[in-house]
């Protein structure tokens, strides 16, 4: 399809971690003392965005030297702050106490001037999460209520500047998903306690009706034009139960909000199993499957150099986002008149992984009453890779060449502290990595280009990436996440060119020469990367075997490629009849292989482990 063909795409940003307070957004306020739960003290640390101003009667820092931190034992079994709004709710001697202390968040979290900031950079929706009890508020359970009346506030003043509000209900009675933003954290990520009781799904149901009855009767239905019924649940979730509570809700908000409202639901991680007819009709226009992508999770992504990302970007996940949704599937080639996609999260980091980073920062709130990393500021070369970063997955998440999506929503507004910068929005504007955003009515890739033209002007400087946690600690068990078998990942975006063409291997190794720099960004020349991949193992910059042959075989004389093929046919010989000994004489160590399918060209010895 035509970079240029006209379209209104939905850009928006969610304001995470208010109505629904998430501990790596906000740190400080779930890292809670004895003076807080008792009601001595509702103190605030320097620097709490949560906190009133300083210049209000109710602000006050607090004493860490007579506060003692309020811990609780952990899903891991270790002591730590809450981790969640359940347990957070329940650390206080009293509900009231407990609301008190959450209305500074919801009063002070989001301002007037963060919407006007919104606005300025061209964000056209906002995604708000929310809580399925934030309508139906009773003593008998331990959640906190009082946020509502900041929702019609916060409606308020997006109207004034024109930016439209979808509602996203994060959380399910007994978790949808068993992560912390469900509002409940579990030992193992579930859907069971969910999808198995008949009581909680129907709960559910009962929270779409009373949140979109909720909007009606405030009179927000002018700007709130969008609701998530169902957010990310799990994999194990049974799809039958997902399948039949999506289609009352579908009908529950469309029949009390209109039948214009846009209607979204989570993908359960995997936004192929729905491309089979599901929501295709014309009766489900304005509907959208929600996809969530991220680099930080797995080791192997978090491992990758800088080309390495905007690759996997332009092949991996425009594939996933492309999965869904088709009139004529599996063909694939007609996009669906009903259904189609959002990609409801993503975000500029990529190398962190932020639970356990959250780890650090809260032990060092308990030891050095701050956050780790408060003020953190990012270098210019890492700012220059995360604006190709997030130009090129606006590129990739709008998917022009299939016309199946509609749009996306950056994940998250603000974050508290320097730990986790790159996954906040006004910082990036703040800072130019993230720019105005394009005319609603133009493709974020009529204005910066294809997915591969941003990958062949990135720089594969590697010196800018800081892989946390360090894949080398031992005591670390870490998911290494899904190998990677693409071409264009392992050779640094060099195997396609900026056109999107394929390039001749021989041409290959020599474009990845030219462009990507050794670990100071500065190009190195051939001779010197092939050295560096024989003597050094490989960096995360080394080519593979196969890329040094080709140089070696490019810049040598005439009698070079004969003794390349005498050794070649010696090799054969040696694995097929030599009784399968290494040619170094005894047999392989069956537990040492050189990772290529992980695209890193490093040798690296694995061991098998049980996560």
């Amino acid at each position: 399809m035509d970079s240029t063909f006209s379209k209104s795409w939905i850009r928006g940003v969610n304001i995470g971690g208010w109505l629904l307070m998430e501990r790596w957004i906000t740190p400080y306020m779930f890292a809670i003392t004895d003076c807080h739960t008792t009601g001595e003290s509702l103190c605030f640390y320097p620097g709490q965005i949560s906190a009133p101003p300083t210049t209000s009667p109710h602000h006050q820092y607090c004493d860490l030297f007579h506060c003692e931190p309020h811990l609780i034992e952990s899903v891991s079994g270790k002591k730590d702050f809450p981790a969640d709004e359940y347990t957070l709710s329940q650390s206080f001697d009293s509900k009231d106490i407990a609301e008190k202390y959450f209305s500074y968040h919801f009063d002070n979290f989001v301002g007037k001037n963060d919407v006007i900031a919104l606005n300025d950079a061209g964000v056209t929706h906002v995604k708000v999460p929310m809580p399925h009890w934030i309508k139906r508020e009773t003593k008998d359970d331990p959640w906190v209520g009082g946020r509502w009346l900041y929702f019609i506030r916060f409606v308020g003043w997006c109207r004034e500047y024109g930016i439209e509000v979808w509602v996203d209900i994060q959380t399910a009675p007994g978790s949808q998903n068993g992560f912390d933003h469900s509002g409940q954290l579990l030992a193992q990520p579930t859907c069971e306690h969910w999808s198995s009781s008949a009581e909680n799904v129907e709960r559910s149901l009962h929270a779409v009706n009373e949140i979109a009855q909720g909007i009606m009767n405030d009179s927000l239905r002018d700007v709130v034009t969008g609701f998530g019924i169902l957010h990310e649940p799990f994999s194990d979730c049974d799809v039958y139960v997902i399948r039949d509570f999506s289609n009352m809700a579908f009908e529950s908000v469309r029949s009390i909000m209109g039948s214009d409202t846009h209607v979204f639901m989570g993908d359960s991680f995997d936004a192929a199993e729905w491309n089979s007819g599901w929501w295709t009709d014309p009766g489900h226009s304005h509907t959208y499957l929600d996809s969530h992508y991220f680099h930080v999770f797995g080791e192997r992504n978090r491992a990758l150099s800088p080309k390495q990302h905007i690759a996997l970007l332009c092949t991996r996940n425009a594939r996933d986002t492309s999965s869904c949704c088709y009139e004529d599937a599996p063909t694939n080639q007609i996009p669906s008149r009903g259904i189609s996609r959002i990609v409801g999260k993503w975000t500029a980091a990529f190398d962190t992984l932020t639970a356990l980073k959250l780890k650090d920062v809260m032990a060092n709130i308990q030891q050095h009453g701050e956050a780790l990393e408060f003020n953190r500021t990012i270098t210019e070369g890492r700012m220059r890779f995360l604006s190709n970063f997030v130009h090129a997955q606006m590129v990739t998440y709008e998917s022009m060449n299939s016309g199946v999506s509609s749009g996306w929503f950056f994940h998250t507004l603000k974050t508290e502290g320097g730990a986790f910068l790159e996954w906040n929005f006004l910082y990036g504007i703040k800072q130019g990595w993230i720019q105005n955003l394009p005319p609603r009515e133009r493709s974020a890739e009529s204005m910066y280009g294809s997915c591969e033209s941003i990958a062949t002007k990135t720089s594969d400087d590697t010196s800018i990436v800081h892989e946390f946690p360090d894949p080398n600690q031992k005591s670390v068990e870490l998911w290494l996440g899904d190998e990677f078998d693409d071409d264009y990942v392992i050779s640094h975006a060099a195997s396609i060119d900026a056109n999107g063409h394929t390039i001749a291997p021989e041409n290959t190794v020599e474009k990845d020469f030219n462009l990507a720099g050794g670990s100071n960004g500065q190009t190195i020349a051939p001779e010197s990367i092939v050295e560096e991949d024989f003597n050094l193992a490989g960096g995360s910059e080394a080519l593979s075997v196969g890329q040094s042959e080709v140089v070696e075989a490019k810049r040598s004389g005439g009698a070079f490629p004969l003794f390349v093929m005498v050794l070649f046919c010696y090799g054969i010989w040696k694995v097929f009849f030599a009784q399968g000994q290494s040619p170094l004489g005894g047999f392989r160590n069956q537990h040492q292989y050189t990772d290529l399918e992980g695209s890193l060209g490093r040798s690296t010895e694995l061991q098998v482990r049980s996560f």
